[in-house]
């Protein structure tokens, strides 16, 4: 199964980048090119949690500054809680002035004589990606950086996600010694690791949790003092890299030297709010921007299944009226529809072999992405209580399969 997701991802990138090419007079970009090349990508459906597209998506890698999604989650939350507020000061320790100093790690400085609330750390860590800020902010929600740190992975665990964070910024280890914020016990080179499809369902609880938080990330700036922080999301409207035809609101960028570029980024198609993240690329944006064109050009968010349906129990003249509660709405490749097979679930009454109650499951349409394996099933269900005439023989039994198309709607007519 992944090799088919990971070969229609690559083959998405490269006919994403050709048609880049053919619209814009250009060579199509070559299968090799360097900014296509990503470790992992994944597009969630942010609103239903449907995955769209996945490569690799559960491999453990480097994320950078992406690990800032999940700080910015925990003060949202703290937040929630009424244990910060928003115009609070946030105390600031020696070492985080000191990296604020620096003219790598830093967006902007932080000196003694200056205060910074947690709205304003809140916008510097999500707009230009403050390491500083995000430590900051860490250690005013915990009391510490290391309680802090311990705070993140209980929420990922809570999550059940394949992630492990040993720093709030995302830095790793070889830049925190410098500034006493390595975590005991962790490796000299140690760094955040998370899956892709991990990083995507943080990103996706801040965004729905906390939708609040786009109107933050869709800034090209942001003014703090005297401080002007820009955006390191540099595909906004406005900005270098904004491209009309798959335009973002967010989210957020992350980038070192093992990490490579990284970046999750939300955005809306056919009305849906969306979460496309890329990992482990040559560049910050390419691949991402490609991915997302993809999307566009080969997906539809259409009725796979209708909510309505007229059965026939087998061997008899008896004819239900099923419905159903379940998601019949989804995403779907134009090339590749999803293939649908119906199982016939007979229900026997112990007592009322004759007797259907009201919302007695009675059908499953088993729908399958045959690109990915994934796999939808839709329960239609009895609305009402009945008796059947005659006896009946229960059984299970699974249907051919066949393809979802504008015939498989007739079903509910």
């Amino acid at each position: 199964m992944l090799k088919l997701i990971k070969h229609r991802l690559a083959t998405g990138l490269v006919l994403a980048a050709g048609m880049v090419g053919l619209l814009m007079g250009t060579p199509a970009v070559h299968a090799a090119n360097k900014a296509d090349e990503v470790k992992a990508a994944y597009i969630m459906d942010a609103q239903s949690g449907q995955v769209v597209y996945a490569q690799n998506a559960d491999q453990k890698l480097p994320i950078a500054s992406l690990s800032k999604l999940m700080t910015l989650y925990l003060v949202e939350s703290a937040i929630q809680r009424g244990q910060i507020k928003w115009t609070d000061t946030v105390p600031i320790d020696k070492n985080v002035r000191k990296m604020a100093t620096s003219a790598t790690l830093s967006v902007m400085p932080m000196p003694a004589k200056e205060h910074f609330t947690v709205k304003e750390l809140f916008a510097a860590t999500l707009v230009g990606s403050s390491n500083s800020g995000a430590i900051a902010l860490g250690e005013y929600v915990a009391g510490s950086n290391a309680k802090f740190i311990k705070l993140m992975n209980q929420q990922a665990a809570k999550w059940q996600l394949d992630a492990h964070f040993i720093s709030a910024s995302g830095l790793d280890n070889t830049d925190l010694t410098n500034y006493d914020l390595k975590i005991a016990g962790t490796g000299e080179q140690d760094q955040n690791m998370v899956s892709a499809r991990a990083v995507t369902t943080i990103a996706r609880h801040l965004i729905n949790d906390y939708p609040d938080v786009i109107k933050v990330a869709d800034q090209r700036s942001v003014k703090i003092h005297k401080y002007t922080v820009p955006t390191s999301v540099q595909i906004l409207k406005g900005e270098k890299y904004y491209d009309y035809r798959v335009p973002v609101d967010g989210l957020k960028t992350g980038y070192t030297n093992q990490a490579g570029a990284c970046l999750v980024a939300t955005f809306r198609q056919n009305g849906r709010r969306m979460i496309a993240t890329t990992l482990g690329g040559a560049w910050k944006f390419t691949a991402n921007n490609n991915l997302r064109l993809m999307l566009k050009q080969t997906e539809r968010y259409q009725q796979v299944a209708p909510k309505t349906i007229q059965y026939q129990i087998p061997g008899t003249t008896t004819k239900l009226q099923l419905e159903t509660d379940s998601q019949t709405t989804m995403w779907q490749n134009t090339d590749h529809p999803m293939t649908q097979a119906k199982i016939e679930l007979w229900p026997l009454h112990r007592t009322k072999p004759n007797y259907l109650a009201a919302g007695t499951a009675v059908l499953k349409l088993r729908l399958t992405d045959p690109l990915s394996g994934t796999v939808h099933n839709v329960i239609y269900r009895t609305p009402k209580a009945l008796t059947m005439l005659g006896p009946v023989q229960w059984a299970t039994q699974v249907k051919k399969s066949t393809t979802v198309s504008a015939a498989a709607f007739a079903m509910a007519k």
